[in-house]
């Protein structure tokens, strides 16, 4: 076969090009592992956490003060307070011995125990001492107040975090409350990346003339770690035939999926389509997609193993990855599909023009204005300026269907980092 000959003839629809893949390709959870709860940042979750303890395990304190009967305390006030007697005490870390009966109170700490007899905390600074054992309530409180029931946080068996989920510092902190030191998590997935072109070189502040630095590796290779991912970088294959054949031969020995950038399109030294359909089955599954940036983009697998090949323009395959390749890394992670792109409505700055057929991805600077977003179309965008990457924090989807979007419209976006606004760090939570 001529390893030259052009396989990109026609395009389909991003929604169709997933759906094909998915279809051609089985992509399942890898595999899981047990690890220690401080390593699981960041992690996906492969098992559903239940409670095998009530939290808190036992009625405690809220606050300090004097743990009583509410019913004893009706009726106190500052000019008709309610004598106690103090007959104890509650501390943390203890299990309390004394029993307070009618009119009687233990002195208690935040988080001790409640001693039995007891529903309510009054507060230390709505209590005037007497003496030593006495002491008088100037304020009533009602069963409960400033106390917590045993379980009020989480019940015994209660599923408290499912499957699929990404692990946060809070999800983690959950996990150890209810007793847990390891957690199962999905094994993360190996994904080799190559970078093809005669061009390219390694970073250096002395570029050879007529050469471009790499910098789709170390980009793709960083957004691999960002979707849970290990990322085992392949090096530069140059346009020869053979030797982007020996690459991905060493991807396929070493990796879960691999990842290419460049020489996607038909151009006589795009040789990476064929030598992919030559390599095994189903080889090229999808090639040429009504997206931009990205069209070239190629969805392939070679017995069974996904290959991604997207396009040498750095923004290009930034979007790429974006929309398929986060897709498939999902799926291998057995992550809860239903979990979506985090969006915000904004309005538009400026007109956006877009052509019926292609689904256009538009990058955007969006900011807080008042009370309302803005989203600012990123003026330079070409398929190969990474820049309009780093200066937009959104993506702006205009579907196949529309022909833009007109200034001041408000649109979706698609969050891709924090937003600054005239109110960010002014107001507190």
């Amino acid at each position: 076969m001529d390893a030259k000959a052009k396989v990109f003839t026609q395009y389909m629809s991003v929604d169709e090009a997933l759906d094909n893949f998915f279809k051609e390709v089985s992509i399942r959870q890898l595999g899981e592992e047990s690890i220690p709860i401080l390593d699981s940042l960041g992690r996906v979750l492969s098992e559903d956490v239940y409670a095998p303890v009530d939290v808190p395990p036992f009625d405690r304190a809220a606050v300090d003060g004097f743990a009583l009967k509410a019913e004893n305390t009706y009726g106190a006030s500052p000019s008709n307070p309610v004598v106690f007697d103090v007959v104890g005490s509650s501390e943390m870390g203890q299990v309390p011995s004394v029993r307070v009966n009618n009119f009687e109170a233990a002195r208690i700490f935040t988080g001790a125990p409640l001693p039995e007899g007891t529903n309510s905390v009054v507060m230390l600074e709505y209590t005037n001492e007497i003496s030593a054992d006495k002491i008088e309530a100037v304020n009533a409180v009602t069963p409960w107040r400033n106390a917590s029931k045993r379980g009020e946080d989480i019940k015994k068996d209660e599923k408290v975090l499912a499957r699929g989920l990404v692990l946060r510092s809070q999800d983690i902190g959950i996990i150890a409350s209810v007793g847990r030191r390891k957690v199962m998590v999905a094994r993360k997935p190996r994904i080799a990346v190559l970078s093809t072109g005669n061009e390219l070189v390694e970073p250096t502040e002395d570029i050879p003339r007529g050469k471009i630095i790499d910098s789709n590796k170390y980009s793709i290779s960083s957004a691999v770690k960002e979707a849970g991912a290990d990322p085992i970088m392949l090096g530069i294959a140059r346009d020869d035939p053979g030797e982007i054949r020996s690459r991905l031969e060493q991807g396929c020995r070493v990796a879960d999926m691999i990842i290419t950038t460049g020489a996607t399109s038909v151009g006589s030294k795009d040789y990476l389509p064929n030598v992919v359909k030559s390599m095994g089955k189903p080889g090229i599954i999808v090639h040429g997609i009504s997206m931009k940036p990205g069209s070239p983009t190629a969805l392939a697998a070679v017995n069974g193993k996904p290959v991604v090949l997207l396009p040498g323009n750095p923004a290009a395959a930034f979007i790429s990855f974006f929309v398929f390749v986060r897709r498939i890394i999902g799926r291998m992670l057995g992550l809860d599909e239903s979990i979506r792109n985090l969006t915000i409505r904004a309005s538009l700055t400026r007109r956006v023009p877009s052509t019926i057929g292609m689904r256009n991805y538009v990058r955007v600077f969006v900011k807080k204005s008042g009370g309302s977003y803005l989203a600012e179309p990123v003026r330079i965008a070409g398929a190969g300026i990474l820049s309009s990457v780093t200066k937009a924090n959104g993506l702006l989807v205009i579907p196949e269907d529309r022909e833009g979007f007109e200034r001041g419209e408000e649109v979706d976006i698609v969050i891709l980092r924090g937003i600054w606004g005239d109110e960010v760090g002014s107001k507190s939570l």
